[in-house]
């Protein structure tokens, strides 16, 4: 469970929490967001009041937080440079209707956009919301090439020296899935999306 397989390179989701008493780390639980089901092992979940929650039967979450490192074989040829698993935050919420990231983009991020648009990583574009020589940057990167494609807010601030981009997916069950990442792992944007919905997907009782 949890391993991705595409075009024959291999992604692991590795996992690794501290045992509650008595209770193995790796036994599957199942839990109820909104109307969909999803079966995975309990510790990828992040919080241990969570995992006391989903041990429980019949348990439903309004949000549900979980932790996986996404790691890409050291000879695949990919262009992040990783070769230590890169830590992806899960958040999954049922949340019907709400706007996605996308539908602002050209009412609203455009307009805000300073500098006009930038050629980004892979493929991608650049929208900078952020002041010029601004100590924290907050930019919007897309995909131009698919409607409603792949969209990221990235956000550094001075305070913590990285850079995260978060992303948002919302499925006709009105499931949403929200997913931050380090932004140096934009250049494998594609295997990365790819793989966190796959797993995910994986995870739901169909």
């Amino acid at each position: 469970m949890g391993t991705a397989h595409i075009a024959g390179k291999v992604y692991t989701w590795s996992f690794g929490w501290p045992a509650e008493a008595g209770v193995r780390q790796d036994q599957p639980v199942r839990f109820a967001i909104g109307p969909t089901r999803f079966e995975l092992p309990l510790n990828l979940i992040a919080t241990a009041f969570q995992k006391r929650q989903a041990l429980g039967s019949d348990t439903e979450f309004e949000t549900l937080r979980l932790n996986l490192q996404w790691s890409s074989s050291a000879t695949d040829g990919g262009d992040t440079g990783w070769t230590t698993p890169a830590e992806i935050q899960v958040e999954l919420e049922s949340n019907p209707g709400r706007e996605s990231l996308r539908a602002r983009l050209d009412p609203f991020y455009r307009r805000l956009a300073r500098g006009g648009e930038k050629r980004g990583p892979a493929g991608l574009k650049v929208l900078t919301l952020s002041a010029r020589r601004a100590t924290a940057t907050d930019l919007i990167v897309y995909d131009p090439a698919v409607q409603n494609g792949f969209i990221a807010r990235c956000r550094k601030e001075p305070s913590s020296g990285t850079a995260r981009c978060h992303r948002a997916i919302v499925f006709a069950s009105g499931l949403e899935l929200r997913y931050s990442f380090d932004q140096s792992l934009l250049p494998d944007w594609r295997r990365l999306d790819t793989d966190v919905v796959a797993s995910i997907e994986g995870f739901r009782i169909k």
